[in-house]
Formats: C-alpha cells, structure tokens, sequence
C-alpha cells in the first residue's frame, strides 16, 4: 500500500457525498484533509465528517434490486467524483439502473459495475485513529531532507516503524510523521540514529552518481583530442588511492583540465580523461599509490627513527607519506628483498611523496655517517694523544729516576769507595781506567764526572752537593775534600775495615803510628797527600775531636802500589 493509500479517509460534503481526501495532520478537535486532484483547497474538518474508506473487496460483488448501494459520480463536472448513496432498481448484464437517494426529486442512472460499491459501514475517525509525532533532523542533513529525492530515503523508515507518513517539514527542521500505529513513535526513537546515518551515506552515493553521470555525459561531448592515462594501483593500496568517502577522486576531478577519473570496473586501474597532457599528469600523482624500499645501514637505524620516533615522524610529516614500515629481522614475509647489513624502510605515499622521504632520509643518513666518520677519527687522535702522553710520562719518569741515581751516587761493578759524610763515591762509567773513589767526608757525596775541577779546605776530593771544589787534570787526578782529619788515597776496603776505621777515627787518630789496618788503609795525619801518576789523594788536616782520612780513592792497580807503600809519618 502506497503512502497515499495509507492516508486516505473520506471526506462527507455538504450534498451528503463522501470524496477523496488525505490526512495532511491531526489535531485535537480536527484534522486536516487535502483533496484528490486539489480540487478543493486544504481545509480542516471535523471527526465525525470523515471515515476510512472500506477494505477493498478480493472478488466481484454481485448486486441485487432494491439493495442499497454506492455510487461514483459526481453532480457537476466543476467538482470531483464522490461516493453517492442510491438504490439498484434493474439489473442488465453489467450495467445498472440506479436511483439516487436523498434528493428532493427523484433521479436515476445508468452506471456499470465498476462504479458501484456495497454501502459502506465504517465509522467516523477519533482523534486516536491517526497519530502524529516529530523526529528532530541533524543540521548537516537538513539541506539534503529539502530536496524532493530525499523523500524516497525515508520509505524504509516509514515501513520499518509501520508509519503512514514521514515528511520534512523545512521551517521547523523535523521529520513529521503519521502513523495509525500507537508503537510507531518507539520503534522510530529507536531506529533514529542509524536512520540519519543511512541518510549521510546515502547522500554521498548520490552525489558521486550525480558527479559521474555528468562526467559520463562531458565524456560523450568532448572532442577525440583528449589524453588519456590508465595507471595500476597495488589492491592494498586501493583505499588510500581512493581516499575517505572518495575524497582522492573528487580532489583530482577538480583539476582545471581534468575531464573524467574512473575506476575500471573488476580492477585496480584507474583512467584518467584530460584536456592537457600536464593536467592528466598532476591527476595521477594524486592518484597514484606506492611502496618504495630504503635500504638503512644496520647501525644507524636507531639513530634514524630517533628518540620516540622523533626523527622518523618528522619525515613522514614533511615529506607527506601516509606511514612507514620497518621491516625487522624476524619479519615472516618481508616484502623487499633484505641486504646485509641494512633494515629496510618501506614508505607508503605518492610517488611525489615517497621521492621527498627518500631525499630527507638520504639527507639524513649522510648526517649520521659524517658524524661518525668524525667521531671515529676523534677517538684514533684520542688513542694517540694517550700513546704520546704514556711514552713521555715513561721517558720523564726515566730520567728522573737516573737523576735521582746520579744524586744518591752510582756504584759501580769493580771497585766501591765510601766516604764518612752521607753520599756515595762511585765512578766514571765513561773512564773505567781512571775511576774516582770515594771516602768518607764530612760533606755528601756525589758523581760528577771524570773532569770535575773542585777544591777543598784540605787535601784532594769531591763533594757531590757543589760544596767542595778541587782540582782536576786529565794526568794528575787530584781531588780535595774536607773532613775531620786527613787523609790520602785509600784502596777499597770491606765493611770491617771501614768499622774499625770509624772507631778508631772517634778516638783521635792522628799522626801516631797506626796498627798494620791503618797502613793497608794509607791514612796519614796532618793532611799528607799521596801522588801517583793515575790517582792522587789528599788528606786535609783539620782541628777536631779526631783525625779523619778522605780522599779520592785510586784504582785496582793504585791499591797495589799503596799495600807496599809506608804510612806518612
């Protein structure tokens, strides 16, 4: 039953004919009517005036004489056809004779069957047959409700909630419904919402139609010099081509010189219709979808995604990709070939996109790789500049330990002097034949060399702080040194000599015969000085608690000589 049907009542005029009318709204006391054909204008009426017409009959109706029926007709032709109360006098075949009832005079007709009815019984309407409530409209959807196509978007509605009516009304930006249904008004509060969504999607379906029947209809016009390109677009990659609700397409059907931009029907290739070569070209990069590889050096690729992904989104963000995969090690099935020692980067985009992430990741590889070259080459500077610190540290640390020996004295391998003062006579290892030995002195000994020139206040020797001074020669070998009583050349002696040396120093020893140890060691009293063409010692005789002997020792061959050699007197 059509909307129509489900609105139409019977209207009685004032001849007492019921004609066609349809509910146009309810209110308390009356309802609004709209005639058949607008032959009269929209009026309300009260209830008792109006019936529904009655049910349809599934077969012919068979009409006897004398039985009370209706007929169509109409009294003038300047109104419409209404239902007429009358009676059927004769019967012929499928003709009528009819004799219409409530006039003044009597007035008969011949109708066909067709045109009559059995009187009908239905009563007048309540203000509960007919129902109305409103349904308020979202604003996005307001403007597509006024047009006139909208009304056919509500027929599922209006069937689901079993409605008689829903139609906008544009002043007050609401569904108005009809309904003879009490239940209608609950399912519609719960259908509403996916009701309005129903109607976005489908108005942007008929928008698309619309927009393709005209590009149908400009394709049909247009001239053969057009330029025309078909493209392949990956299926994975087809919803990112097409774009949210087909905002991809729209966007390229809008370049200046665009004619056409269609999808070829069981594929994923697009075709492209222009008046320009160029703006073909600008249509496809819009269109066309891609996955490109970058192959990125293993140890960098921390580097290149940075902190929280800092450095790789700003290259998804300025170069316009739609994202980037990084394809790990562990990936079941890598789409690109992996090689060594790289991770791939998959960019997804334009190919003006993509070639724009390639330029800022190369860009920043190069980066990377300049400040490790230098970083590498700060850290070999780094080792060497270890390497030379450790290797002077070590020279330094050398010569200050063969300072330190040359300051305590060096004793060498042959023969050893000492003296009574706190150093260490030693000797030349330039001049083994002519080595100086040491004695006790009252100074600190020391090595000065082989041609060391010092003095003394008594006989022969060499103080090692630059105390004494003595004279030196390259024949005669003197040197002087000062203590507490004189002394001359010595041969080297062992420790108990030099033990009993000093006991016999602490108790005077002087000029006085000395036992047979005295004489091997040579000292003499009163600072006598022994001369021998390769070493000399003199001994200076000083004032003090007890004679002292010091002096420069003399080689192996010295010793010799002064065994057999008398004691000074």
């Amino acid at each position: 039953m059509s909307m129509k049907d489900r609105l139409l009542v019977e209207v009685q005029g004032q001849n007492g004919a019921y004609y066609k009318a349809y509910v146009t709204d309810v209110f308390d006391e009356d309802i609004q009517l709209r005639f058949d054909q607008d032959w009269q204008p929209e009026s309300k009426f009260q209830f008792n005036r109006v019936r529904l017409p009655p049910p349809t009959p599934t077969a012919p109706t068979e009409y006897a004489c004398g039985q009370e029926i209706e007929v169509f007709s109409r009294a003038s032709d300047q109104e419409s056809c209404g239902w007429w109360r009358a009676v059927v006098k004769m019967i012929k075949g499928d003709f009528h004779v009819v004799e219409y009832l409530g006039w003044e005079t009597k007035y008969t007709e011949i109708v066909p069957s067709e045109r009559l009815r059995p009187k009908s019984s239905e009563p007048f309407i309540t203000k509960r047959t007919f129902l109305t409530f409103p349904l308020e409209v979202p604003d996005e959807l307001q403007e597509f409700c006024k047009d006139e196509k909208a009304e056919d978007i509500h027929l599922e509605f209006r069937t689901a909630i079993d409605a008689c009516s829903v139609k906008y009304i544009p002043e007050k930006g609401i569904l108005f419904v009809i309904t003879r249904n009490e239940g209608s008004q609950k399912r519609a509060e719960i259908l509403q919402d996916m009701h309005y969504r129903n109607i976005s999607q489908r108005l942007i379906l008929l928008k698309k139609t619309e927009e393709a029947a005209k590009c149908l209809e400009a394709t049909k016009l247009q001239s053969s010099n057009q330029f025309t390109e078909e493209f392949t677009v990956m299926s994975d990659l087809m919803g990112l081509a097409i774009g949210a609700h087909g905002q991809n397409i729209q966007q390229a059907r809008k370049v200046e010189g665009v004619i056409n931009v269609e999808i070829i029907e069981d594929s994923c290739t697009f075709k492209v219709v222009g008046e320009t070569k160029e703006s073909v070209e600008k249509a496809r990069l819009m269109l066309e979808y891609s996955e490109a590889a970058h192959q990125v050096p293993r140890n960098l690729v921390g580097k290149v995604i940075g902190k929280n992904g800092r450095f790789i989104q700003e290259i998804v963000d300025k170069s316009g990709v739609v994202r980037v995969k990084i394809e790990g090690d562990n990936e079941p099935e890598p789409s690109v070939p992996r090689l060594e020692g790289n991770v791939p980067f998959i960019f997804v985009g334009t190919k003006d996109a993509i070639d724009n992430a390639n330029l800022l990741l190369e860009y920043h590889i190069s980066h990377l790789k300049r400040v490790e070259q230098l970083r590498q080459e700060k850290l070999e500077i780094d080792q060497q500049l270890r390497s030379v610190v450790r290797t002077q540290w070590q020279h330094s640390s050398l010569q200050s330990y063969e300072a330190e020996s040359s300051s305590r004295g060096y004793r060498g391998d042959r023969s050893r002097g000492r003296g009574r003062g706190r150093g260490r006579g030693g000797y030349d290892r330039g001049d083994r034949e002519h080595s100086e030995m040491s004695d006790r002195g009252s100074g600190r000994g020391g090595y000065r060399g082989r041609y060391y020139r010092g003095g003394g206040g008594g006989g022969g020797g060499y103080r090692g702080n630059h105390r004494g001074r003595g004279d030196f020669n390259r024949d005669d070998h003197r040197g002087g040194g000062r203590g507490r009583g004189g002394g001359g050349g010595a041969p080297p002696m062992d420790k108990k000599d030099d033990k009993d040396r000093r006991v016999d120093d602490r108790r005077g020893g002087g000029g006085d015969d000395r036992p047979p140890r005295e004489e091997r060691r040579g000292g003499g009293a009163g600072g006598s000085n022994i001369n021998n063409s390769n070493s000399g010692g003199g001994g200076g005789g000083g004032g003090g608690s007890g004679g002292g002997g010091g002096g420069s020792g003399g080689s192996i061959d010295d010793r010799r000589e002064d065994d057999n050699r008398p004691a000074a007197a």
